[in-house]
């Protein structure tokens, strides 16, 4: 009993003689710990309010990440639905051409016209080989997109089979357009776009549409192109009306 009371008075004894190393220790721990949450707050770094909620939790680990957008995901699709479920906001404007071309067709999608504004110069020519003549300007470009999302509904969406990036002033598009997530009939497409910076903005100088054709006549335009081919060889002043 002598021996268990002296093993017991030892401990309690070296309890409290630790005791203000561990009030020293708590005291450092709460000072860095203040600090480093007053660093966080910083306007050069974090608004303390904008830290998320699990960096306030106790004795938890907070891992800081960050945390990437992919433009290309956003250009494919833009339902009403999705858009207010992830309400995702661009912050910055796009700079490579594969960027604002797929921005464009974001926009289109969404019925988004203000957006498709800057993204096409003051001076752009557009040509939709289904017309008959190129929409110059962006007033008459703009007026075109305007009654097409006028005629459709954000149920049609442009769906971007493959894009080029490896050029900063050229963009080559391959597209389809599908309905609530099918395919729409005669809807394969090819686009061609050509960009350049003006005011500091990357923009759309000139695109052209390629789109599939309602009526496939086949082997029948071979036909037609060595008709029209022989008309030439004979009547060359014919090429002057072209």
């Amino acid at each position: 009993d002598a021996s268990l009371r002296r093993i017991f008075q030892s401990e309690i004894f070296e309890s409290k003689a630790n005791e203000p190393q561990k009030r020293r220790h708590q005291e450092r721990t709460m000072s860095f710990t203040a600090s480093l949450i007053s660093s966080l707050a910083s306007p050069s770094l974090v608004p303390l309010h904008d830290l998320p909620h699990s960096f306030f939790l106790r004795n938890k680990v907070v891992k800081l990440t960050t945390v990437t957008t992919s433009r290309r995901q956003l250009s494919v699709s833009c339902s009403p639905a999705a858009k207010a479920a992830n309400d995702v906001v661009l912050e910055t404007a796009p700079t490579s051409a594969s960027e604002v071309v797929s921005s464009f067709y974001a926009a289109i999608n969404c019925h988004d016209l203000s957006s498709v504004t800057d993204l096409i110069a003051q001076d752009c020519v557009y040509e939709d080989l289904v017309f008959s003549s190129p929409f110059v300007g962006r007033t008459a470009i703009l007026d075109f997109f305007g009654k097409f999302i006028g005629s459709t509904s954000t149920d049609l969406q442009f769906v971007i089979d493959d894009i080029s990036k490896e050029d900063s002033s050229a963009v080559g598009v391959s597209w389809h357009l599908e309905w609530k997530g099918k395919n729409f009939p005669f809807s394969k497409g090819c686009s061609f776009y050509r960009l350049d910076v003006i005011d500091g903005k990357r923009q759309i100088v000139y695109g052209r549409d390629c789109v599939e054709p309602a009526i496939k006549p086949g082997e029948t335009v071979l036909a037609a192109i060595k008709g029209v081919t022989w008309l030439l060889q004979k009547f060359p002043q014919l090429a002057d009306q072209f």
